[in-house]
């Protein structure tokens, strides 16, 4: 028989044990608590998927369906994706704020319930208005995801918060791409409506699991610190983030208006190519920047944290892929439609520079207002591709265009001219703009 003694230090050896088990997940969670947050977490990234679908999707992929249905003009098709992306962008400047005090799955599921309503509506609406209305509420949904999913990885996974983030933002650009050629080759076969319901109906089937979980997870607790919009006041003045704001977000609205808004048509119309390889062209200009990502912060990293060099290259793809495409329309040589093709998917390496340009945010602004300064980074970026879109389609609108047997309209090669000479001009702005950004060497350069 063991001593009373030896019995209680083994009771109190166990409880210690138990303690030091629990330790290890973050803000004292037991393990059960834990794993289900990480389910959440889950939950979440598949919302982040289901977002990715819905930024690409609508109109770019099926605007000819849309015309053809609805009788809409190009600005009007145009509108239901600009009209996302003013919502989109700016929900960024808010987010920011809302999750540092309320935490990031709080707000992702206020914004996963507006986005499920808008979703769902968007696909069931019979006249023009109200599907308007339900892109603007999945673009507010949309907003509130990224940003509450960076915050989710930061509170459950401290010390493996990059390899998660590499991780998250691979399952985003597959669900981009899954939402280019494979949606527009499902929706000529099933009819756009349903196609947009299936990717509404998974949205919703996650919202519903997180709700399930709600309450047997750990929540973040509520910042007691009040809201404030002096990170702002400082993000809107700092110098540097202002050389971000006019070079790198107007080149990244050019990239991702082309490719969400009038991109597949223009291929279609002025370089006659099927739509079965504007889709696919798309689908390439979501994946390529996927590969460049992590390429470029392989490489930013092995030139000693150096990030200028990168800067410039990403802000003269714009000028030269612009340059090319007027060289295609206006020459029009043998296979020109291939040239454009090519010159699309240059433009997309704009989006493969993430590690540079998210570095240099927090390297030129002060370091406890770092997640302010990317959401006015964002904010940027698709603000400049709600405004280029609508640029697009109201140049489109004013030169007209051929009504085709299905019911949509081809735009004439004059039309596409004008967008992309007012593009080339803004890009050669935008380039002579980013010379001016320093070099940060990795280091924090705002008080130098």
């Amino acid at each position: 028989m063991e001593h009373p003694v030896s019995e209680g230090k083994k009771a109190a050896s166990r409880k210690a044990a138990g303690r030091s088990a629990e330790s290890k997940y973050p803000e004292g969670m037991t393990r059960r608590q834990y794993r289900n947050a990480v389910a959440m977490f889950c939950l979440a990234v598949v919302m982040y998927f289901v977002v990715n679908i819905q930024r690409v999707a609508v109109p770019g992929q099926i605007f000819d369906a849309l015309q053809a249905e609805l009788g809409l003009s190009a600005s009007a098709v145009s509108a239901m994706g600009t009209a996302f992306m003013y919502v989109y962008a700016a929900t960024q400047l808010a987010v920011g704020l809302l999750v540092d005090k309320y935490g990031g799955m709080r707000v992702l599921a206020s914004g996963s319930i507006l986005m499920a309503i808008g979703a769902i509506l968007f696909p069931l609406a019979d006249n023009y208005w109200l599907l308007v209305a339900g892109r603007v509420l999945v673009g507010l949904g949309c907003g509130a995801t990224f940003l509450s999913v960076i915050k989710e990885m930061d509170r459950l996974f401290p010390k493996r918060f990059a390899l998660v983030t590499g991780v998250t933002i691979l399952i985003g650009y597959i669900g981009a791409a899954i939402g280019t050629m494979p949606l527009a080759k499902a929706s000529q076969l099933w009819g756009w409506r349903h196609c947009m319901m299936a990717v509404g109906i998974l949205g919703t089937v996650a919202l519903v699991a997180i709700g399930a979980l709600w309450r047997s997870t750990t929540r973040p607790k509520v910042n007691s610190m009040p809201l404030s919009l002096t990170p702002f006041k400082i993000g809107f003045s700092n110098r540097y983030g202002l050389i971000q704001l006019f070079s790198y977000t107007i080149n990244y609205g050019i990239y991702f208006a082309i490719l969400t808004v009038f991109g597949k048509k223009f291929l279609e119309d002025a370089g006659h190519l099927s739509s079965n390889v504007a889709s696919l062209t798309s689908a390439v200009m979501m994946l390529l920047p996927a590969v460049a990502n992590q390429v470029v912060g392989i490489l930013t990293t092995c030139a000693g944290n150096r990030r200028r060099p990168f800067f410039r290259v990403l802000n003269i793809f714009p000028l030269i892929s612009t340059l090319l495409i007027l060289f295609c329309l206006l020459g029009h040589f043998r296979g020109f439609g291939y040239g454009l093709l090519v010159a699309c998917i240059l433009i997309s390496l704009v989006g493969g520079f993430t590690p540079v340009t998210s570095s240099l945010s927090r390297e030129t602004n002060p370091p406890e207002y770092t997640g302010t300064a990317v959401g006015i980074i964002n904010f940027g970026a698709y603000i400049m591709t709600a405004i280029g879109g609508t640029i697009s389609g109201l140049v489109l609108d004013w030169f007209g265009g051929t009504p085709m047997p299905n019911g949509a309209i081809s735009y004439p090669d004059k039309a596409y001219i004008t967008i992309f000479i007012l593009f080339a001009l803004i890009s050669l702005g935008t380039f002579i703009i980013s010379l001016k950004m320093p070099e940060t060497y990795g280091k924090n350069i705002y008080k130098s």
